[in-house]
This record gives structure tokens, C-alpha cells and sequence, in this order.
């Protein structure tokens, strides 16, 4: 197998709500779009514009699904400032997006959207049902467009397919990603996708592999189980659609993972799985 890197950036065109956690009645949003929600916005797009194969029909988005699995590979995209990746990381004891602290992060960034629902006999708020839903913003705060990107690999089968910008562009010009999306958030627009070198993966195995050295922050969701590192600890639980009218009724089992922006105690080796989370192999 033999993996070529590719590296997307686009453009928010409406709030992004990448689902994280409650509180209170605020709905959290992650500040970065993992692998998991790529692979669902690339299965959506390519499905409703009639991607197929031999072995994939039209309009089969299982397939279509199971394809992606196979023949791509996502990192987690990042906010991006001038073609830098706000990466998560700790400064003596800090967390930090860049060259950001989190207030700073949250200040230029964030906002939130506000709803209720009515009481029709009352014409007035129904009790219980104000929610907040927290999300990265389509405009920083000084105005500027929200950027969003990161890397894409693609085995040989994908290349020939969506391998370059004009490919690329035909299928995946846009994409709408994340939670809320009945009222038009998680719009993306692509602005640029191009084949990049990237000497700290491995790319001829059957994932693509990196190297992060002892002191280095992690950029993805990463087993948790034999990696020695510091930060925070997460259960990754996804949801999956088995029956059309049971939309995301079953729960995988948890995974314990290391959250992006740990940060590794010794060298180790991982590879990106199928579900975007790393997992560390022995050399």
C-alpha cells in the first residue's frame, strides 16, 4: 500500500458545531473537526453526487462509507491562520491553539447561538427547552474569514479518483459538517487541496504511520493503553445508523483515549485507523 499526502483548506460559510458535551443547558463544541466527522461529510457529499464503482453502487451510502474507510486516511483539521494549523499544545502548564491561550482562542473565535421553543397556548417560552448551542464562528474577530484544514491521505485507488485540486473540486467543493445542520451550520467551501511531502510519515504500510517524539503534542484522539503521556483522558464513544429509522441508535463501546494536545512522555509510533483514532504499534 502506498499513501500520498494531500492538504485541504477551506473556508467556514456558516457556524460549525462539532458536538462535544452539555453544560448546563450550553451545548459545547469541539474547536477542531475530527477524522470521524470527515469521513461522514465526504460519504454524504460523494454519495449525493453519485460517486460509484464497480463494487460501489450509486446511491449506496454503506458502500460508499466502507470505501472512504478503506481507500482514505483523515488527520484532524485545525482552525488555520495564515497556512498554520492552530494546533493544541501546552506552554509550561498552559493550554494553548497556536499561539493562543484558551480565553484568547475562545474570544476571537467562538460565539453561540440561542433558541427556545413555544408554548402555543401561552405564546410564550415552553419550560425546560432554552438551549445554547456553542460554535466556531464564520468570522474571527476582527472580520476576517474562519479558515479550517489539515491533511488528507489517499491510497492509489482514491488518487486516481479525487487526486488532485481538479478532481478534488468536482466532488468535494463543499461539504456541510458537524451538528445543527438543519439550520445551515457546518458549510464549507474549498479554497485549496494539493499533494504535499511530509517526511515524518510512513506512507508505503497499511495505514499511514508517524513518529511523535518524547515532548511532542498529540493531534488526534490516541489510544490511551500502553502510550505514556500527559493531558487529558477521553472515552470516545460514536454512534452508528444500522436501520434507516433508527438514526445513530447504537453506541459503539468506548474507547480511552488521549485527547489532542497531550503530550508524549516517551517516543512512539502510531497509525491512523479506519476511524480517524491513532493507535500506537510496536517497532
Amino acid at each position: 500500500m502506498a499513501w500520498a499526502i494531500h492538504k485541504a483548506t477551506y473556508e467556514l460559510q456558516s457556524p460549525l458545531h462539532i458536538g462535544y458535551h452539555k453544560v448546563g443547558k450550553v451545548r459545547r463544541t469541539r474547536y477542531y473537526i475530527t477524522a470521524r466527522n470527515l469521513w461522514g461529510a465526504v460519504t454524504e457529499m460523494l454519495t449525493r453526487r453519485g460517486f460509484h464503482t464497480d463494487d460501489v453502487p450509486e446511491g449506496d451510502y454503506d458502500a460508499v462509507g466502507n470505501w472512504i474507510e478503506e481507500h482514505f486516511a483523515f488527520c484532524y483539521w485545525f482552525i488555520e491562520e495564515n497556512g498554520v494549523p492552530l494546533y493544541l499544545h501546552y506552554e509550561n502548564g498552559e493550554l494553548k491553539y497556536g499561539p493562543y491561550n484558551v480565553a484568547d482562542f475562545e474570544r476571537r473565535y467562538l460565539s453561540a447561538h440561542v433558541t427556545t421553543a413555544l408554548d402555543a397556548s401561552s405564546t410564550s417560552a415552553k419550560d425546560n427547552s432554552l438551549h445554547e448551542v456553542e460554535f466556531v464562528s464564520p468570522y474571527t474577530q476582527d472580520g476576517t474569514r474562519t479558515l479550517i484544514g489539515g491533511m488528507v491521505f489517499l491510497d492509489e485507488i482514491a488518487k486516481t479518483v479525487v487526486g488532485d485540486e481538479k478532481k478534488w473540486r468536482k466532488w468535494l467543493s463543499n461539504l456541510q459538517i458537524g451538528g445543527e445542520r438543519r439550520y445551515g451550520f457546518g458549510k464549507l467551501r474549498l479554497v485549496t487541496f494539493k499533494e504535499e511531502i511530509k517526511r515524518d510519515w510512513q506512507l508505503d504500510t497499511d495505514r499511514p504511520q508517524i513518529r511523535i517524539r518524547e515532548g511532542e503534542s498529540l493531534n488526534a484522539h490516541a489510544v490511551a493503553q500502553g502510550i505514556q503521556a500527559k493531558g487529558q483522558i477521553e472515552p470516545i464513544v460514536r454512534r452508528e445508523t444500522l436501520e434507516s429509522h433508527a438514526f445513530g441508535s447504537r453506541l459503539t463501546n468506548g474507547v480511552i483515549c488521549w485527547a489532542p494536545g497531550s503530550v508524549l512522555e516517551s517516543a512512539s509510533v502510531f497509525e491512523i485507523s479506519k476511524t480517524g483514532i491513532w493507535r500506537g504499534i510496536s517497532q
